[in-house]
């Protein structure tokens, strides 16, 4: 399922998740690898962030992983840190570290790393809602550079979050 639209605006997106937030009487926080802190930078500089926005974390290393988001590196190395479930751990763990009931999660490639034999650049991106993960996919930006793939990951996965959400606004 991706629920990608090219016409939905990021600032709409955010305004969105933040009046579900705000409207259910919850908090966020993030956990992000491939994005470089960009879901941060987002949602901290949105209106009344204060009031729904916990904060997040930038792990790279399964090292990190580990000692952040307490990801079994038995799991995390084989991948080099980048799965489904590895997405959908590090969104339910940093729920729990910043006691919150709405997190994200983004792990993946914005490079590729042709010393590891990388070239497909994507991204998983993870969602949970009072601990149950309520979307998971594979995230790919049609751009080329690396710092407009990781702007894209992160602005897909706010899309998508949004959508979620305001059909959950809506009772649907």
């Amino acid at each position: 399922m991706n629920l990608e639209t090219k016409s939905f605006d990021l600032k709409g997106a955010l305004d969105i998740i933040k009046k579900f937030c705000l409207s259910k009487e919850i908090k966020l926080a993030v956990a992000e690898s491939v994005s470089s802190g960009h879901l941060q930078s987002l949602f901290s500089q949105e209106s009344e962030a204060g009031l729904f926005y916990e904060g997040g974390i930038t792990t790279y290393s399964c090292t990190q992983k580990k000692l952040q988001l307490l990801i079994n590196p038995e799991l995390c190395n084989p991948c080099n840190g980048v799965s489904k479930d590895i997405s959908q751990t590090m969104a339910k763990n940093i729920a729990k570290l910043f006691d919150v009931d709405l997190s994200l999660s983004l792990t993946g490639y914005a490079s590729p790393l042709p010393e590891q034999n990388i070239f497909d650049l994507y991204a998983y991106g993870s969602i949970c809602l009072h601990q149950e993960i309520i979307y998971c996919e594979k995230i790919r930006s049609e751009r080329s550079q690396p710092e407009e793939i990781r702007e894209d990951y992160a602005a897909i996965l706010i899309r998508n979050c949004s959508a979620l959400l305001a059909s959950r606004l809506q009772g649907r």
